[in-house]
């Protein structure tokens, strides 16, 4: 069961960023295939800390990326980020403190998060940098 899949609509046009971008892809892909064979809260953890690694990856890629063109929402964006740390953070939390299977809502979590992330503030600042390349400011 694959419930995220590469779109060219939400391709940013910087490679390593999409190449990122699939990547967190496949690693919710995993998680959702964990949640529907029912893995306990232990495997969840393990995904979810990978997921966590990744993320910090790539969320300084683009930082960096934002300082290269000195995007003026940036401090907006890297709020963004800290919000879903903030949030996997507290749902780890839940993992390993109660019995009830948290896979569903990390998984709902994280689809609804990256999807609506990539389509609104990853696609502002592509808007911003695409400007200043075409403009050479």
């Amino acid at each position: 069961m694959q419930l995220l899949r590469w779109s060219s609509e939400i391709e940013l046009g910087f490679e390593q960023i999409d190449n990122q971008h699939k990547q967190l892809f496949n690693m919710i892909n995993e998680l959702s295939l964990a949640c529907t064979y029912g893995q306990p809260n232990s495997v969840m953890l393990h995904l979810v800390e990978r997921l966590q690694e990744y993320a910090t990856t790539h969320f300084k890629a683009e930082e960096d990326l934002f300082s290269s063109y000195d995007y003026p929402d940036r401090v907006d964006h890297e709020a963004d980020h800290a919000s879903f740390f903030d949030s996997i953070n507290y749902m780890r939390k839940q993992c390993e403190i109660i019995d009830t299977p948290m896979a569903g809502k990390i998984r709902d979590f994280l689809i609804d998060w990256l999807w609506n992330h990539i389509k609104s503030k990853d696609m502002k600042y592509k808007k911003f940098i695409d400007k200043r390349r075409l403009t050479g400011l």
